[in-house]
C-alpha cells in the first residue's frame, strides 16, 4: 500500500523519548501529525521475550516504525512480524551516530553501504507492502560532499523508495556524543535542497534545527515535509496548532481536556503493570512557559515516586488552565 497521508509535519524518532506513551499524548494534541517510534533493533522484534513490541502499534493515526538493522536476512524475519502491526510506514535508520549503534554496524555507518541498504529494502518488500522510507544524515566523518549523499540517495531511488528524511548535519562517528552530533556539526540545508532538486520525484523531508511550527511551515516552500525533534519533547503543546496550520483540521481541546483523556489511557496501562513514572514522563513539559509549571512538575514527581495517584494531576491542570485564560 502507498502511504497517502501527507507527511507535512512529523516528530522525529528519539531514543528514550518517542515511546508509546509520548506518542499517544501527541496524538491527542494532533490527529494528523506523523509520529515515529524510537529506533527498535530488529533483534528486539524477532526475539520479543518481554512482549515489548506487541504494544508498539497501539497508537492511532499515522505512525511509522523505525528499525535498526544491517542484515537483510534479519530484516526479512522482522518484516514478517511487523507487517501484521498497525504501522503506516517502515523507516530504516541510516543516521544514528551513537557508538552502540555503530558497533552494531547500522545507523549512520550504513551511508557507506548503500547496496546493503538496498538489499534490506528488497527483503522487507518480500514480506509487506507497507511503504519503506529511510532517515539519514547529509554525510559522515570525511564523507562530506554532495556527491556522497547523492550516491546514497540514488540507490534508494533505484529501489523505488518514495520518501527520505534527511537530518541536515553530518554524523561524526568518533569524537562526538549523540547529543553533540545534534548540535555541533553545522546545519547544511543547501545540501538537502540539492538532493530535492536532483530527485524531484521523491518526497524529501527536512530534519535538524527546526524549533517551531512557523519554521516548519516555512520549509514547506522548499521541501515536502518538516520533522521536529527535541523541540517537540521540550514543548509538546507547541504542536497544538499542527492540525490547523498544516491540515486545515482544527483541534480545539484544552490542555486539561487532553490530560483527562490521557489519564483514561494511562489507567489501562497501569492496570497492565506499567509504572506511573513512565506514564507521567510525557506530561512534564506540557505547561512549558506557563506560570505554575514548577508546581506542575513537583506534583508529577510525586506521582512518579508513587506518593500520590496519577489521577490527582487533573485538578491541578484545570487550575493552570484557568491561570492561562486569565493571563490571556
Amino acid at each position: 500500500m502507498e502511504n497517502i497521508h501527507p507527511n507535512l509535519l512529523s516528530v522525529a524518532p528519539m531514543m528514550d523519548r518517542t515511546d508509546l506513551h509520548f506518542r499517544n499524548l501527541i496524538r491527542l494534541i494532533s490527529k494528523n501529525i506523523f509520529l515515529y517510534t524510537e529506533m527498535i533493533n530488529v533483534n528486539t522484534i524477532i526475539h520479543d521475550q518481554n512482549k515489548r513490541f506487541l504494544i508498539e502499534g497501539d497508537c492511532k493515526g499515522p505512525v511509522a516504525l523505525q528499525i535498526g538493522c544491517s542484515d537483510p536476512i534479519l530484516a526479512k524475519q522482522a518484516a514478517n512480524i511487523f507487517a501484521k502491526e498497525n504501522f503506516q510506514e517502515i523507516n530504516i535508520n541510516c543516521g544514528c551516530p551513537s557508538s552502540k549503534v555503530v558497533n552494531g554496524n547500522f545507523g549512520a555507518c550504513l551511508m557507506k553501504e548503500p547496496i546493503k541498504v538496498g538489499k534490506m529494502i528488497d527483503a522487507i518488500k518480500e514480506e509487506t507492502d507497507i511503504p519503506i522510507t529511510v532517515k539519514t544524515r547529509i554525510g559522515l566523518d570525511n564523507f562530506d560532499t554532495d556527491e556522497f549523499l547523492e550516491e546514497f540517495i540514488s540507490e534508494l531511488h533505484s529501489k523505488n523508495v518514495k520518501t527520505v528524511i534527511i537530518h541536515a548535519r553530518i554524523a561524526i562517528l568518533k569524537g562526538l556524543s549523540p547529543h553533540e552530533n545534534r548540535t555541533i556539526p553545522p546545519l547544511n540545508y543547501e545540501r538537502v535542497k540539492y538532493i530535492k532538486n536532483t530527485f524531484k520525484d521523491m518526497n524529501i523531508i527536512l530534519n535538524g534545527g527546526i524549533k517551531n511550527l512557523k519554521e516548519a511551515k516555512w520549509h514547506l516552500n522548499t521541501f515536502d515535509g518538516s520533522m521536529i525533534g527535541r523541540a517537540a519533547w521540550d514543548n509538546p503543546w507547541m504542536l497544538s496548532e499542527t492540525d490547523n496550520l498544516f491540515y486545515n483540521n482544527k483541534n480545539n481541546m484544552s490542555r486539561s481536556e487532553i490530560i483527562g483523556k490521557y489519564l483514561k489511557y494511562a489507567s489501562k496501562y497501569i492496570s497492565l503493570g506499567h509504572s506511573q513514572r513512565r506514564l507521567v514522563r510525557p506530561l512534564f513539559n506540557l505547561f512549558y512557559g506557563v506560570q505554575g509549571t514548577k508546581i506542575w512538575k513537583q506534583q508529577l514527581n510525586e506521582v512518579a515516586n508513587n506518593k500520590i495517584s496519577i489521577n490527582s494531576i487533573y485538578d491541578l491542570s484545570s487550575q493552570l488552565e484557568e491561570t492561562i485564560e486569565e493571563a490571556a
